[in-house]
């Protein structure tokens, strides 16, 4: 039993560290009651909670629990904490689900607001949003994330850039997208603003075939491609 003399603030600290560990570390205070419940339902503990290990498969935590578009709509047996996580700005499940919007919704404006909340000071937010307006033809905003991505995060053309892009196609794969090249025809990276398509893009592209062996200087060109291919 909750000790009662333990103020609402002093466990909620202790659950917002709890949290910061791993979100399954909240389960027994979300189960000792009403008032464990609330304190791990506050905003500030939800906003802040490590909920990576919950978001590896998207059958636990996304309405449609085959995370296939096609399938009959249900929930994810995490789906309701998850939103919860949404709706209280949780860096880690807004991106997730931009991911879902993105992907079974078709919705690409909708996944881009979902993430824009977290740029400038969540480096996978504001890679993704860059890459995201590039396929949809918005190259002026292109340019504008990937500059942010720049000053905030780590320079482009480097592996580090390899890195996160491959970890956003991963992330990206998980939700089986249609693979119907919606966004081939509004393509358009960037050209201004300080951003350019990388001279050895095309060359690269051609010599790599289905592959993804082309240079750090252009991978992030070659990423966005990819995701214009993958939706």
């Amino acid at each position: 039993m909750m000790n009662p003399t333990i103020p609402d603030d002093l466990l909620a600290k202790i659950a917002k560290k709890m949290a910061d560990k791993c979100w399954w570390d909240l389960q027994p205070l979300l189960r000792s009651g009403t008032r464990g419940r609330d304190i791990v339902y506050r905003l500030d503990v939800l906003k802040g909670a490590n909920i990576f290990s919950k978001c590896d498969d998207p059958d636990d935590y996304q309405v449609d629990g085959s995370h296939h578009p096609s399938a009959p709509q249900g929930e994810g047996r995490h789906r309701a904490f998850f939103k919860r996580c949404v709706d209280a700005g949780n860096p880690t499940a807004m991106y997730f689900e931009a991911l879902r919007v993105l992907t079974h919704e078709r919705d690409i404006k909708g996944a881009i607001n979902l993430l824009r909340p977290h740029v400038s000071s969540q480096a996978h937010a504001t890679l993704a949003c860059a890459i995201l307006f590039i396929i949809d033809g918005n190259d002026y905003m292109g340019a504008m994330f990937l500059n942010l991505f720049g000053r905030n995060h780590y320079p482009l053309g480097t592996k580090v850039i390899r890195d996160l892009c491959e970890e956003f196609l991963e992330d990206l794969k998980k939700f089986r997208p249609p693979y119907n090249n919606t966004y081939g025809s509004t393509f358009s990276y960037p050209n201004s603003h300080g951003i350019q398509t990388p001279d050895c893009a095309l060359l690269c592209y051609i010599v790599s075939g289905p592959f993804k062996n082309v240079c750090n200087s252009c991978y992030l060109w070659w990423c966005a491609r990819r995701v214009s291919q993958m939706l």
